[in-house]
Order: C-alpha cells, then sequence, then structure tokens
C-alpha cells in the first residue's frame, strides 16, 4: 500500500510539472496585459470558485469540521506564507530587473523545500535525490550568463522562493491530519484576502474594474491551469518528501521552453539543450525508473475494464 502511495504521488507530481510548464508559458503572456498582483488577485479567486464548487459538488464540506485552533492557524499562514506575500515579493523583484539570475534564483526553490523538509519533518533524501537535485541545480545553473549581478530584485524573489518553499514543507507536514482539499481551500482563501487588503491599502484595487475582456478570458484560462495545478500539487506532497516532489516538479521547465520553441520566435541554442537534458535526467533519477514503470503498470490497471462473471453453464 505504501509503494501505491508512493507512485500515485509521483504521477500527481509529474501531472503537476506539466501544468506548470504550460502556466507558466501562458502567464507569460497573459500577465503583461493588467498589473501582475490585480492579476494575481484575480486568478486566485477564480480558483477558489473552482475547489468550492468542487468540495460542495463531491459533499467535503465536513472535511472542515472540527479543525482544532491550531490547525486553524497553520491554514491562515500557510494562505499567507504561500498564497499571498510571496507573489508581491515575486513580481516586484521580477519589475526591478534582473530576470535571468531572478529564473535561477526561483528554478531553486527545491534546495530550500528540501532544507526546510529536513529541519521541520525530519526527511533526508536518499543517495538518489540528492543526485537527482544536483543535475537539476546544474541544469540550471548553465543557462546563467550575461549580467547577473544580485541587487535588491534578486533579493525580493530569493525571499519569496524561500517562501514558498517553507509553505510546502508546513502544507506537507499538515496533511498528514487534514485533507487536501481543505489545504487548497484555505491556501486560496486566505491568499486572496491578503492580496484584497494589499491592493486596496494601495489603491491599485480599482484597476478591476478597467480589466478587458480579453484580459477576462485569459484570467478563465490561467484559473483553470492553477486549478489543475493546486489540486494534483498539493495531493502529490500528501505522499511525496517535499525534495522530490519539488525536484519533479523541475520537469515543467522543460515543457515551458518547448512551448516557447513552438509557439514563439524563441530559438535554442546547444546551452538550452544541455540544460534540458541535464534537467530531464535529474528528473528521471527523482522519479526512478523502477517507480515509473509502476506508475505505468498502475494507470493501466485503473484503466482496464473489470472482469466480467461469466454465468453459470
Amino acid at each position: 500500500m505504501q509503494r501505491d502511495h508512493l507512485n500515485f504521488g509521483i504521477m500527481l507530481a509529474i501531472a503537476t510539472a506539466v501544468i506548470s510548464g504550460v502556466s507558466v508559458f501562458v502567464n507569460g503572456m497573459a500577465v503583461k496585459l493588467s498589473d501582475p498582483i490585480i492579476y494575481t488577485l484575480m486568478k486566485n479567486a477564480g480558483v477558489l470558485l473552482f475547489l468550492v464548487a468542487t468540495v460542495i459538488a463531491f459533499r467535503n464540506v465536513k472535511n472542515f469540521r472540527n479543525l482544532s485552533r491550531n490547525q486553524w492557524l497553520t491554514l491562515i499562514a500557510i494562505g499567507l506564507i504561500g498564497g499571498s506575500i510571496p507573489f508581491a515579493l515575486f513580481f516586484w523583484g521580477l519589475k526591478l530587473g534582473g530576470a535571468v539570475i531572478s529564473s535561477f534564483i526561483y528554478r531553486s526553490l527545491f534546495i530550500f523545500a528540501g532544507i526546510f523538509g529536513y529541519l521541520v519533518l525530519k526527511e533526508k533524501p536518499s543517495k538518489n535525490d540528492l543526485m537527482a537535485g544536483l543535475l537539476v541545480l546544474l541544469g540550471n545553473a548553465i543557462l546563467l550568463s550575461g549580467d547577473i549581478s544580485f541587487g535588491f530584485g534578486q533579493l525580493l524573489v530569493l525571499a519569496a522562493t524561500v517562501l514558498w518553499g517553507l509553505e510546502y514543507t508546513i502544507s506537507r507536514k499538515i496533511l498528514a491530519d487534514v485533507e487536501p482539499n481543505v489545504v487548497m481551500v484555505s491556501r486560496m482563501l486566505f491568499g486572496s484576502v491578503a492580496l484584497l487588503a494589499f491592493t486596496s491599502a494601495n489603491g491599485s484595487i480599482s484597476l478591476i474594474a478597467s480589466l478587458s475582456s480579453t484580459t477576462v478570458l485569459w484570467l478563465g484560462l490561467t484559473s483553470i491551469l492553477l486549478f489543475g495545478f493546486v489540486m494534483a500539487w498539493y495531493n502529490a506532497l500528501k505522499y511525496l518528501p517535499v525534495f522530490k516532489a519539488t525536484t519533479i516538479l523541475a520537469f515543467g521547465g522543460i515543457i515551458t521552453t518547448a512551448l516557447n520553441f513552438v509557439f514563439t520566435s524563441a530559438s535554442l541554442s546547444l546551452i538550452d539543450l544541455l540544460s534540458a537534458l541535464l534537467i530531464l535526467i535529474g528528473c528521471l533519477i527523482a522519479i526512478n525508473l523502477d517507480k515509473l514503470w509502476g506508475i505505468i503498470f498502475v494507470i493501466r490497471s485503473n484503466s482496464a475494464p473489470a472482469p466480467q462473471k461469466q454465468g453459470k453453464r
């Protein structure tokens, strides 16, 4: 049973990485149409509606009852640490420039998740997982070129990345006692409330009224992608150590690169291909090939029609 849970978690982590890769590509175009914080607020609010509708449809409201005071405080912290503050820091940092080094910092999220996983959850990555992380880190590092100076903007991106690593660790811990849908709804709810308070305080809340119909359509698409991301991700965290899960998540970068090559004028250099190859090998090591065959077997078993009982002759 434990092995089935691990395979299921890996399958969900792979799905999350694919959704993340597509989402980053789509959001890269959509976020340019409006203020980044307003865009994030509206997207999170859209996902919250989807999640609440899912909870009601599957009659999971009972999962929110009988939560202890400490559990509610932890869920509020998840919303603040993961669903609001880092978004403001991240986009603020990107506005200040240094996209290359900022991208490298964010792609190193698995390192901080692994550190928090060890300190908070006492999770110790295996040798294979450490090798996988090293290859993913190397694959991202070779993309660094040109001006890679570290300034205030990169400090903000680093702070956001550390917060996300911490939030994933806290989520992993509370998922031992709380259902994933509770964590998902709480993250988006308390995160959206915090973002709403922030935009109200700085006066940018009025920009919501000026959103064009095109932007609203993009928001709908990106909200669906984010809904798929959180559904897969928090269910994956229930079964996987945070270091392994976030290492597999790095596969999303390859998806984004491929989409940029296919649908935009972006070109691929030998460095880009080498980077993608190293990250891919790292992710495959994190997945572990025997686990991959186990996942394929589970998928085929679940999709195969049940054998029909033969009647008495």
